[in-house]
């Protein structure tokens, strides 16, 4: 997608947003019907967070039964859009939501949605474990992506040989995106890439295709305690990555390294919330945010935005 295409879309979208909230039928001042622990809500995610988002509304439903989150799962593009609709209360995405968004909203509803970081998250490239030793720099990375670098051989560490399948989760996803973005920063996609549905199709596909490099969201091989991810850690593993210009070493994407900004394909999970009150969506977003929330963000591999405490209880006698 060239950068005037991708300008135009945005363009589109944004006015799109702006005539569907002026073309609203709908009292946005009534009274809110749900409360932060009860009701229904419609929030619409981005398909990258499934795994970890499906445990917060496991246990936040387990906490409070008589709240019922209805989590809708799409790709990035099609998340921001769904700000337009006064149905869906909250957004969760990788993607930075345009201001213009929000300062169409503010002049129709007449106050700000919210902002929040969840967790600190991070883009992997998955290989086939017949390439186990492969290590990619950002800049081999992005030759790649653009399509001048094609073959395995054609890398310094470990890659063998053998022509470079490159598969995203979707087309329209926050990590195509992100390599838009971060890596290829004006380039070109190779047109030689191709996208499945799903980041658990890209996970099977690289799991059957030797050649295969899947591009997918960390949180979908970031749960050591999940048995569906277990069976795909003995078929496929992340490819540690190396900053070309700022780093001598080669990290996977593991929390710590995460945490510690070494490895170097880093974003943020964020959610904005549609809601002026104290709702079911405030409730579920400060559920999230607090201290259990952030706990299950740290079961799942990812890295809380806010600090998780441990108190330990010490004696000083057995």
């Amino acid at each position: 997608m060239s950068l005037k295409i991708k300008f135009m879309y945005k363009i589109s979208v944004i006015l799109s947003f702006v005539l569907f909230l002026s073309l609203s039928s709908c009292d946005d001042k009534k009274i809110l019907t749900d409360t932060p622990t009860s009701g229904r809500i419609t929030i619409v995610a981005d398909e990258n967070y499934k795994p970890l988002l499906d445990s917060e509304v496991m246990v936040f439903e387990n906490y409070y039964p008589e709240a019922k989150i209805n989590i809708i799962y799409k790709p990035a593009a099609e998340v921001v859009k769904a700000m337009a609709v006064d149905s869906v209360r909250m957004i969760i995405t990788a993607s930075q939501v345009d201001t213009s968004y929000f300062e169409a909203f503010y002049k129709q509803k007449e106050y700000w949605p919210k902002n929040s970081f969840i967790a600190k998250d991070a883009v992997a490239i998955i290989a086939n474990n017949s390439r186990k030793g492969l290590q990619v720099t950002t800049e081999e990375l992005a030759n790649i992506c653009a399509g001048t670098i094609t073959d395995f051989s054609q890398l310094k560490q470990g890659g063998g040989s053998g022509k470079i399948t490159l598969v995203f989760d979707n087309a329209a996803s926050s990590t195509v995106e992100y390599i838009q973005d971060s890596l290829l920063r004006g380039k070109t996609l190779t047109t030689q890439a191709f996208a499945q549905t799903t980041n658990k199709e890209v996970m099977t596909y690289v799991q059957n295709t030797k050649n295969a490099l899947g591009v997918i969201g960390v949180n979908w091989i970031s749960d050591n305690q999940d048995e569906e991810n277990l069976a795909f850690s003995k078929t496929i593993f992340p490819v540690e990555i190396r900053d070309a210009l700022n780093s001598q070493y080669y990290y996977p994407p593991h929390p710590g390294y995460i945490a510690s900004h070494l490895y170097p394909m880093r974003r943020l999970m964020r959610a904005t919330l549609k809601e002026n009150g104290a709702g079911l969506g405030r409730g579920f977003l400060n559920f999230m945010t607090g201290e259990v929330g952030q706990r299950i963000v740290l079961k799942a591999g990812l890295v809380p935005t806010n600090v998780v405490t441990r108190v330990v209880e010490t004696r000083k006698t057995m």
